[in-house]
Parts: structure tokens; C-alpha cells; sequence
């Protein structure tokens, strides 16, 4: 029994190595959230960092503060959902998809 216990343990440390290297992985993968029709970009990291935006210079001629805003919040949104999915795939290679939500 408690050479079971010792093994079920080694194998949690390895898992927990693999979750560790994947979650560090993930700042450098990028997904981008579009609105507008791709007018405005928000490209994000892995971990929900904004790396950049991107916004169309059509977009700053013709439109008002208001609706740029809201550009702006539905592409980060986007990149945000996007970001999740992302964190979600990887790990689930690592875990065989047996993360309880909200673990990524």
C-alpha cells in the first residue's frame, strides 16, 4: 500500500512538472482578437498579456471615441476568450483533459 501511495505521488510530481512547463510555454504562444470586421486586432499571450493592438486608420478617421472603446473592449475580449481556449488545449495534452475548470 505504500509503495501505491509512493507511486501515485511520483507520478503527481511529474504531472505537476509537465502542467509547469506547459503554463511557462504559454507565454509565448499569441492569439488574436478581431472587431469591427478585423479593424481593430488585440493580439495576447498565453497568460492574458496584451502584446499589442492594432487599430485601422479608417477607423480613426471615420469613427468617435465611443465606438473605438468599444472596438477596443469586444477585441480584447475576443483575444481574452481566445487566450483561454489556448491554455485550455495545452494543458488538456498534458492531463488528458482531467483538470477540474478553472485550473488554467
Amino acid at each position: 500500500m505504500a509503495n501505491q501511495m509512493a507511486k501515485m505521488l511520483k507520478e503527481a510530481q511529474k504531472l505537476e512538472k509537465r502542467m509547469t512547463a506547459v503554463r511557462e510555454e504559454l507565454a509565448d504562444k499569441r492569439v488574436e482578437g478581431t472587431a469591427g470586421g478585423g479593424v481593430v486586432r488585440v493580439t495576447m499571450n498565453g497568460h492574458h498579456e496584451v502584446i499589442s493592438i492594432k487599430i485601422s486608420p479608417d477607423v480613426l478617421e471615420n469613427s468617435d471615441a465611443e465606438m473605438l472603446e468599444d472596438l477596443l473592449l469586444s477585441a480584447m475580449a475576443d483575444a481574452k476568450q481566445k487566450s483561454d481556449a489556448l491554455a485550455a488545449t495545452e494543458l488538456a495534452k498534458v492531463t488528458g483533459g482531467l483538470m477540474p475548470p478553472g485550473l488554467a
